[in-house]
């Protein structure tokens, strides 16, 4: 179970949240909204390939059905608790609209503290009663997940309501953003708190979006933005329920980050390949729309 927001977790929720407010933005309403949901339902029961050999690996023979709609729901991820964040961002996809039309009658200056304060007082009961209470009780464990995960959400709506990055990259385009982004790495890892998670997600995208880099950097980057979903959601099996004891022989952190990454990578083209025709029908469908 999750204690705290974890900083990757902070980081896609606030890409999400400006990407969403973007689409707000324009007017037109988020017309997507519910085939992206689908597409997302769609990878994640993909990932059933790595359930099977999982539970033959640890010896679990039996399932209910119960068990069966609460893992493919994401309500309750008990097979895989990784996935622990992919049921409260969905429901942050879906609120979305009315929480941008919240966000929007208020002032930037006062939106931000109040969310990390929601934030902060969510990670603290969550961290301090989660096992006593909401850990034995989903229904009101992910509501609280949701209140948790909203403040990196609305942080991205904030950086793009304001377009704070854009400023950054006409004014400080300087390679010393490089130095204070390994500033920011290096306090984040001294303080060691769950409380700087938001904080911390969107001081490293606005410095490194500002900073220069090489166009193979981004070019690389977007390569694995296209599968980070599906690498996220993959990469565990192989870490923990599945070839634990393989992947922990390359003995080096390097060594074993690089091979999840890899390996990661080519079951996400797998899985996009199985997933290929009922998005070509979901798509279909839209376009008809």
């Amino acid at each position: 179970m999750v204690v705290g927001c974890c900083k990757s977790c902070c980081v896609f929720l606030i890409l999400s949240g400006y990407g969403m407010h973007f689409i707000h933005v324009r007017g037109k309403g988020d017309i997507h909204r519910w085939s992206r949901i689908g597409k997302l339902y769609l990878h994640w029961g993909g990932l059933v390939l790595f359930t099977i050999p999982s539970f033959i690996y640890t010896g679990r023979y039996y399932v209910d059905f119960q068990q069966i709609i609460s893992n493919y729901t994401a309500f309750n991820t008990s097979w895989y608790g990784e996935g622990w964040f992919l049921f409260p961002f969905i429901c942050l996809s879906l609120l979305s609209p009315w929480i941008f039309k919240l966000t929007d009658r208020y002032k930037v200056r006062w939106i931000l503290p109040i969310s990390f304060l929601l934030g902060t007082c969510t990670s603290f009961i969550i961290s301090r009663y989660g096992a006593q209470y909401l850990y034995k009780n989903h229904w009101l464990y992910n509501p609280f997940l949701i209140l948790h995960l909203a403040p990196s959400f609305i942080f991205g709506a904030m950086l793009q309501r304001t377009g704070f990055i854009h400023k950054m990259q006409e004014k400080y385009n300087s390679r010393w953003l490089w130095l204070a982004l390994i500033l920011v790495v290096i306090i984040v890892c001294v303080t060691r708190t769950a409380a700087w998670g938001p904080l911390y997600a969107m001081a490293f995208i606005v410095l490194f979006l500002s900073a220069p880099r090489w166009q193979w950097v981004d070019k690389g980057l977007m390569l694995l933005g296209n599968h980070s979903m599906n690498m996220w959601l993959i990469h565990a099996w192989f870490c923990y329920y599945i070839f634990h004891d393989l992947t922990y022989s390359l003995g080096y952190p390097l060594l074993i980050y690089i091979a999840l990454i890899v390996i990661s990578l080519l079951c996400s083209y797998l899985v996009n390949a199985i997933c290929s025709l009922p998005l070509f029908i979901i798509e279909k469908c839209q376009n008809k729309k």
